[in-house]
């Protein structure tokens, strides 16, 4: 969880225009300067050694920085400190295509000065925040759209999901943009689950691994959380779960509990919070993090009305997320994604929450509703958001399986009789087959208010 500025305008005051930046990085802060363009890059060290960024070929004619994890750093440098350093080799022998060649959660700007072109872009779902703006020739590129309203920039916007961005920086003309990869909706031939929870289990395992860092989950009675824990039980890694009582199925969480405390590593918090604690991490949620306004179709139609900070849900992640840093864990996984892609929060067409748009029901042809509305936009974008806000505030980095590439990628190629033989079929599915306990059929979202003390 890093984060970084790109800019051609002047950094007067850097610790007023880096505040919320700062939080995503606290364990370095570097800033350089190169043909008039500043590169003010803040670090979250995770894996490998602490390594500073950004990163500069030898002729300091290509320079790049980025925010996240590249899980295939080894298809494009060997014997790498960090996992970034492969973006510079991965650019000069593939160009703006090793966007689309990326395994990873990230958001990378790259600045060509041989050829005056300057790149930016993320993942498949934009998982990490990277927002962009222009006034004449200037520019900036940041993580957060607060460190481009405080340089004087207005209109702001967020890249979109899997696409690279791509700016000639002697014309200042038009922004090209590319698509990175395609997703197949056209062949929904898979009559089984097992090619799904295969890449389920791998996406595990390329986040947990050859990291220095503990991690942690949010550990409820529903499906998503349910299963990262079971599947980090099968791979013995070890990691601390914590619980906030509200609405949650109590003898859920204890069978749940009851089968991981066999697995050495395994720690867990149990949270009843009171009244005070609530309003604290309100309190604190409200002063370090930076707002977002959600951006949800409920009905159909755009509301643009909620701010991330009035969200209890978000409460409860602040609470949680500040007792993990306060217990040396840095790595989180998130169950984000789950309900957008495999639900769409209905099952077999029936609606659960009004923001649903095909409510759990996928046709035989995916293109008549391709993509739907939270798969990339709506609910996704805007919890993404959350997520990725209320982590960064507390200087911890989200990682998040169920927005695997290949785990969507595989979800997608299942028959249509099995995406709608169960709600949400897949985790249904796999924690049956792990005998691993959850209430079926029920959707409960994260409420951390109900049962204040």
């Amino acid at each position: 969880m890093c984060s970084f500025i790109v800019t051609n305008k002047e950094i007067d005051d850097l610790n007023y225009i880096n505040r919320y930046n700062r939080l995503r990085g606290p364990d370095l802060t570097n800033i350089v300067k190169v043909n008039d363009i500043y590169f003010v890059h803040n670090l979250l060290s995770i894996t490998g050694t602490l390594t500073k960024q950004p990163f500069l070929d030898e002729e300091n004619e290509i320079v790049g920085i980025y925010n996240g994890e590249i899980y295939n750093h080894s298809k494009f440098k060997s014997n790498v400190k960090s996992d970034g350093e492969c973006i510079l080799p991965g650019y000069k022998k593939n160009n703006r295509l090793l966007f689309s060649m990326l395994d990873g959660e990230y958001a990378i700007v790259i600045i060509d000065f041989k050829s005056n072109k300057m790149l930016w872009g993320g993942d498949h779902f934009t998982t990490k925040p990277l927002y962009y703006s222009f006034d004449g020739d200037k520019f900036g590129i940041a993580s957060y759209s607060s460190v481009l309203k405080r340089l004087g920039f207005n209109d702001i916007k967020r890249i979109r999901p899997n696409t690279t961005y791509e700016y000639d920086l002697n014309k200042f003309g038009e922004v090209e943009k590319y698509i990175n990869k395609t997703l197949d909706i056209h062949n929904q031939v898979k009559k089984h689950y097992d090619d799904w929870s295969s890449a389920f289990s791998r996406s595990i395992y390329k986040r947990t691994d050859n990291v220095r860092e503990s991690i942690f989950i949010g550990l409820s009675s529903g499906y998503d959380s349910g299963a990262i824990a079971c599947e980090l039980l099968n791979q013995r890694i070890p990691f601390k779960a914590y619980t906030i009582e509200a609405e949650e199925d109590t003898e859920v969480i204890q069978q749940r509990i009851n089968k991981l405390n066999l697995m050495s590593g395994f720690n867990k918090e149990y949270i009843k919070l009171t009244y005070d604690e609530f309003n604290k991490s309100k309190f604190f949620l409200k002063l370090n993090t930076e707002e977002a306004q959600y951006e949800i179709y409920r009905d159909q139609i755009l509301t643009k009305n909620e701010y991330m900070t009035e969200d209890k849900g978000s409460v409860g992640l602040y609470h949680i997320c500040e007792k993990a840093k306060q217990d040396g864990y840095k790595i989180y996984l998130s169950g984000q994604g789950a309900d957008e892609i495999f639900s769409d929060y209905g099952y077999r067409g029936e609606k659960i929450y009004n923001h649903s748009t095909i409510g759990g029901f996928f046709p035989n042809n995916l293109e008549d509703v391709w993509p739907w509305k939270n798969f990339y936009e709506s609910t996704q974008k805007s919890y993404l958001s959350k997520e990725e806000n209320v982590s960064g505030a507390n200087g911890i980095e989200g990682r998040y399986p169920f927005l695997d590439y290949d785990v969507v990628q595989e979800f997608l190629w299942l028959h249509p009789d099995l995406k709608n033989q169960f709600y949400k079929n897949v985790l249904h599915n796999y924690l049956i087959n792990n005998n691993f306990p959850f209430k079926e059929n029920t959707k409960i979202g994260f409420s951390c208010d109900k049962g204040l003390i």
